[in-house]
């Protein structure tokens, strides 16, 4: 056996027993001393000490909405480099970073919340360092317009590189508060084509030409949080989707709720006089019923359709028999 596979087998034996301590203290732990755990593993798994500097991975939510223009489609692979160096650039000044870089390429959060630590590592790496890569390259994603699009949630992957010892700031609510002002690069690096000379002499885009909708670039947070962030966030773009395709048709209409246990979800079922549409609403370890009716509440406050929803609660078997007298499926929005 060569010496780099007994080295990895010592690695994923050592992997698999802090795990299992991890998972037996989580158990035995009060809330407090378990958040703090939780912490330090989840850091340890996004943010590297190399010795001269440290390596912190965040992410990039970006929310999209696009229709087709007539049958002219677009399709968007990677994102535009130089409206990304700008966003980079903003981020760093917000920041204090010593650097910050974003990858070019589009990913789903079910992908990055995969990445292993050692994958991850060998990713920033290679984006730092133009190193050649131990690992495979994680796999990205591609968006697409279409005749009825569903809301989708995409993440841009970037590396901030801090000084040992220093704070790490982009999750903290000022920082968060003026990074806002360079969030429009975000959506530039999908909807946009770069000039020849510069940013401002674009064409007009593929985009453009291609396809209309909505894009919403959120804040990067640190990549645990911002894939918890981006998941959160879609259940409530969907709803309000559905209650604008509602206010079309229906002045008033009822939203039913049961909580799933099997699914831990919130099971919806939005009626009006004239349309019906069902969806999932998936809550995550540590939310509860309230936490996601909150939400809920929330998402049809910011609709903001004029569409009046009454909210009912239901027993679960009461709104699957519901949903079969209208021949509905639960539509799952989270993919994680």
């Amino acid at each position: 056996m060569r010496s780099r596979d007994i080295f990895e087998h010592q690695v994923r034996s050592l992997v698999s027993l802090v795990r299992s301590w991890k998972a037996r203290a989580l158990g035995e732990l009060e809330d407090v001393e378990a958040d703090v755990l939780q912490d330090m593993v989840s850091l340890c798994s996004q943010s590297f000490d190399r010795g001269d500097e440290v390596w912190n991975a965040f992410a990039v939510p970006v929310a999209v909405h696009w229709r087709m223009r007539q049958e002219c489609f677009f399709l968007a692979k990677r994102g535009q480099g130089p409206y990304l160096s700008e966003l980079a650039a903003g981020i760093r000044q917000c920041t204090g970073a010593e650097k910050v870089l974003l990858d070019d390429a589009i990913y789903s959060a079910k992908a990055l919340f995969a990445m292993s630590a050692h994958a991850l590592h060998d990713h920033l790496q290679f984006l730092l360092l133009a190193t050649p890569r131990l690992t495979k390259a994680p796999a990205s994603i591609a968006l697409r317009s279409c005749s009825e699009p569903p809301w989708r949630m995409a993440y841009f992957l970037g590396v901030e590189v801090t000084k040992p010892g220093g704070k790490r700031q982009l999750n903290e609510p000022g920082v968060q508060d003026a990074v806002q002002g360079c969030l429009h690069w975000g959506v530039d690096a999908l909807t946009k084509s770069v000039g020849q000379d510069d940013l401002e002499s674009a064409a007009p885009s593929k985009f453009e030409q291609g396809a209309f909708g909505t894009t919403v670039c959120h804040a990067p947070m640190y990549l645990l949080d911002a894939i918890q962030f981006g998941e959160k966030a879609l259940p409530g773009y969907r709803l309000r989707q559905l209650l604008q395709e509602m206010a079309k048709e229906d002045k008033q209409a009822t939203l039913y709720y049961a909580f799933n246990p099997v699914c831990f979800a919130l099971d919806l079922l939005l009626k009006g006089r004239w349309l019906t549409s069902a969806m999932r609403w998936s809550l995550f370890a540590s939310e509860t019923v309230e936490d996601a009716q909150r939400q809920v509440r929330g998402a049809i406050a910011a609709a903001k359709t004029g569409l009046r929803c009454q909210l009912v609660s239901l027993e679960l078997d009461a709104l699957q028999e519901m949903s079969k007298k209208t021949a509905l499926g639960i539509y799952s929005v989270r993919g994680l």
